[in-house]
């Protein structure tokens, strides 16, 4: 296991950033993801309704057929880096959520789901940092 000592507070804030203009989204909360490589963020994704055959994976059900931010951001990366190198890389999940008592945005808990989690899995990508609540970055797997 790859463990990382303190996450890349500059790329968390560009996620953050990512996820709260993320445009494709209208909910409540938002997500965005990242792939960073010796440390360099290589690629983003966030969550949009669009659908993509990588959302049939096992894990996922039908009302998740939507494009995951991590999903997102693996596959964007691998149209620059090998799977070697995605393999030595980590992935950043950040969910930011609308203020219930006024304006503006929180972090939320952002642990991939189950589908997700597999799929980080599937492409050997062994360390994650996701947000929990109220907190920027919480936990390296």
């Amino acid at each position: 296991m790859i463990r990382i000592e303190e996450p890349n507070f500059k790329i968390v804030n560009m996620l953050t950033r990512l996820a709260i203009e993320n445009p494709g989204i209208q909910t409540r909360y938002k997500m965005s993801a990242g792939i960073v490589y010796r440390r360099h963020l290589i690629s983003t994704g966030v969550n949009s309704y669009k659908t993509h055959p990588l959302m049939q994976s096992p894990g996922y059900h039908r009302e998740q057929i939507y494009m995951h931010a991590e999903v997102d951001a693996i596959r964007n990366s691998l149209r620059l880096i090998s799977q070697d190198q995605l393999e030595k890389s980590t992935i950043y999940v950040i969910r930011v959520k609308r203020r219930r008592d006024s304006e503006g945005f929180e972090y939320g808990m952002a642990r991939p789901c189950r589908g997700c989690t597999r799929m980080i899995a599937s492409f050997g990508i062994d360390s994650v940092w996701w947000s929990e609540d109220h907190e920027p970055i919480a936990y390296t797997a």
